[in-house]
């Protein structure tokens, strides 16, 4: 269901700031959320599309990380040549988010088997141009990276899902009252 312009645009905003929000914490803390940003990426891609939306949502990413790196030393380390991965790491949960906004109605199993397989490879995307670009792996083989990295995946998934999940029963509820409605009528 299209969205008007002005509902767009403050999804848009909305998506933007709960990014920023949370992005001080890869997997959260007892005080702060988990990052969003995975999450947002496929929504985003799901309920704004457009690569015009996609690229305001980078360049919030990159704000947030960029103001967070005059804080706080980890985050600055994270701005290498390897942060250009990441635009290719959020374009898979984007396009899976655009999949998932096509399809007629909601589907847990089909819905989930994207969400995960997307995450997934936004998971591998992302540590392989770590891996290959960030300058700090000197030494260490692929093999011992994949294997120090690994333990990280299922946080990774989880602090996706802990947003997808909502999401997704909003999404569920609101097609089965457009559904109601449109009997009604």
């Amino acid at each position: 269901m299209p969205l008007s312009a002005t509902r767009r645009y403050f999804l848009l905003l909305l998506l933007a700031l709960a990014m920023a929000a949370t992005r001080v914490s890869h997997f959260g803390t007892s005080v702060v959320l988990p990052d969003a940003s995975l999450a947002v990426f496929l929504l985003g891609g799901m309920l704004l599309g457009g690569w015009q939306c996609f690229a305001l949502l980078c360049a919030a990413a990159f704000g947030s990380d960029v103001l967070s790196a005059q804080t706080a030393t980890e985050a600055g380390w994270c701005l290498t040549p390897a942060y250009l991965g990441l635009i290719p790491t959020y374009a898979v949960l984007w396009l899976a988010g655009r999949w998932l906004g096509r399809q007629d109605a909601p589907s847990f199993l089909r819905d989930a088997g994207a969400g995960v397989a997307a995450i997934a490879l936004a998971f591998i995307i992302s540590n392989a141009t770590w891996f290959a670009f960030s300058g700090t792996m000197a030494g260490m083989g692929v093999i011992d990276f994949t294997s120090a990295v690994l333990k990280y995946f299922p946080p990774y998934l989880g602090s996706a899902m802990l947003y997808l999940v909502p999401a997704w029963l909003v999404w569920k509820l609101t097609r089965a009252a457009s559904l109601r409605k449109a009997e009604n009528a």
